[in-house]
């Protein structure tokens, strides 16, 4: 849990372990009669195929899922789900509009 949030932060932690018993509340609860649902508009025989390969990473066999997620953490983001967050407000986030004539009004002269 700590390893998948952040190590080096006080809130990786909890990150890391609200994710995990997220993903296993959510993913067990996924059965053949729901995947049968959401697959409904394609063909029978295409339909029956792809249930039972999503069925792999679902259900009773949600650590898979969970085992992939993790490892795609540990490769992509060495820092947690924390660093994962702090690149996507350095990426998105507000940036600061400098003028320069404010900032020559601002320094004292010498």
């Amino acid at each position: 849990m700590t390893i998948l949030g952040g190590a080096g932060t006080l809130i990786g932690p909890v990150l890391g372990a609200g994710s995990i018993k997220y993903m296993e509340n959510i993913l067990s609860k996924i059965n053949k009669d729901v995947l049968h649902q959401w697959f409904a508009m394609l063909p029978d025989g295409l339909e029956n195929f792809v249930v039972e390969f999503a069925y792999i990473f679902v259900g009773k066999q949600w650590h898979f899922t969970m085992g992939i997620v993790f490892m795609l953490v540990v490769i992509f983001l060495p820092g947690g789900l924390v660093e994962g967050a702090q690149r996507l407000s350095a990426r998105f986030g507000r940036k600061k509009t400098t003028d320069t004539a404010d900032n020559s009004a601002s320094t004292p002269a010498e």
